[in-house]
């Protein structure tokens, strides 16, 4: 059988493999705020977690946590190697869940839980848009005028 450094190579390595499903939008993410738990017991969140990660994906700003199992054989070091691998993706949401599937079928976990959220975006008044654009009008002003003061001079008869 594989030793956990093992395990853990080949889970980063599925990560990167498994992108290119998610790069052609064969998975879809909720409209509105969700919550996922993982692991042999998800309600159970007692202590504190062995991972956190934060990322982003499709205008979401999630958080994962979790607890290894206590007979799990991952290191400190394979743990940060997780979190750095999951870090730098860009499709956060599907690479965590994909892990944390990984992890749960495994046994490897106790729990784990991602939540995100998307932020709402509060539509500007009409004063906010005017001001924007006034503002907008006397940049572009200030640029004309900038330009002109260095065209070269000409004089025509």
């Amino acid at each position: 059988m594989y030793g956990p450094r093992a395990f853990a190579l080949a889970a980063v390595a599925g990560l990167a493999a498994n992108a290119a499903h998610a790069q052609f939008g064969y998975y879809q993410l909720p409209q509105n705020d969700f919550v996922w738990n993982w692991g042999a017991n998800p309600d159970r969140q007692i202590g504190f977690e062995d991972f956190t990660v934060t990322g982003g994906e499709g205008g979401f700003h999630c958080e994962l946590k979790g607890k290894i199992s206590g007979a799990s054989q991952m290191t400190p070091t394979q743990l940060r190697q997780l979190e750095e691998a999951l870090r730098a993706r860009l499709d956060f949401i599907y690479a965590s869940s994909n892990y944390m599937n990984q992890l749960d079928q495994q046994r490897e976990l106790d729990w784990a839980k991602l939540s995100c959220a998307k932020p709402e975006t509060t539509p500007a008044t009409a004063q906010e848009k005017a001001d924007r654009e006034a503002k907008a009008r006397e940049k572009m002003q200030r640029e004309v005028e900038r330009r002109r003061a260095h065209q070269p001079q000409t004089d025509t008869p």
